[in-house]
């Protein structure tokens, strides 16, 4: 009886570990120096961050290029999924730089080199993510993959609930219905060099530009208390900001 008493109690533990789990994502903004190859440049770091993933320290890094027509003063937005927090200060789960430079040595060489004299980091934050919905069948793809993201500031603590009620309803009907491949949902728990005031980031995937310009509005049938609910979600947020990304690469596990 003893025995299966500490089973089930090993059982309850595991599975309410796995329920607290957290997934943090470090954005950094990236501003390009003058006559220099950023691309170029994160093709250096492709080993390095597939030794991160294989050492459990992230779980996927991903390059997206800011689209013409975005007034920004950055060029690339660069985002990076981690299981924690400490792990996203670089507090955490590591790889050792001897190593990798034993492994890589030609990699290092231009690492080392060459990334301060090619780019500027304008920005980063460190988000928490919230709700992640997404296509079973959904697969980024470098040079095709459309991202719009959506920078948001909070006016109250109702707007996340509401948000994420609002979200796992409609944008999961989207993805449903084919009109994107994926949403995501985050809050800010850190950061630096952050200048724009804001709260939360919702970042919407699509396959390509014409998955993204196919109008699905009219999909949308809202229920007079959908109308209600909607209404109440719009006056919770400030949209500050919407810029279109194109994904030009994508290492993950």
């Amino acid at each position: 009886m003893k025995k299966i008493l500490l089973t089930v109690i090993v059982l309850f533990a595991i599975v309410s570990l796995n329920a607290q789990q957290k997934n943090f994502i470090k954005y950094e903004f990236m501003k390009v120096l003058p006559g220099q190859d950023y691309e170029k440049l994160e093709q250096s770091w492709i080993n390095y961050h597939k030794e991160l993933i294989k050492a459990g320290a992230i779980n996927l890094h991903r390059v997206w290029r800011v689209l013409p027509g975005n007034n920004v003063d950055f060029d690339y937005v660069v985002t990076t999924s981690y299981n924690s927090y400490a792990d996203a200060l670089g507090l955490g789960k590591t790889i050792s730089t001897e190593e990798f430079k034993a492994k890589y040595p030609e990699d290092y060489k231009i690492m080392s080199s060459n990334t301060l004299s090619t780019r500027t980091m304008v920005r980063s934050l460190i988000l928490q993510l919230d709700l992640a919905l997404s296509d079973p069948a959904f697969e980024m793809v470098p040079g095709k993959s459309i991202g719009n993201m959506v920078f948001i500031k909070s006016k109250n603590d109702k707007y996340i609930d509401a948000e994420i009620k609002f979200s796992k309803k409609w944008h999961q009907n989207m993805i449903d219905k084919k009109g994107k491949d994926a949403f995501y949902f985050s809050h800010v728990v850190g950061g630096g060099g952050v200048d724009v005031e804001i709260s939360n980031i919702i970042s919407h995937v699509f396959k390509n530009i014409d998955q993204f310009s196919t109008p699905s509005a009219s999909d949308l049938k809202f229920t007079p208390q959908d109308q209600t609910e909607y209404n109440q979600l719009v006056t919770y947020r400030d949209l500050k900001r919407s810029i279109m990304l194109l994904n030009v690469m994508n290492i993950e596990k």
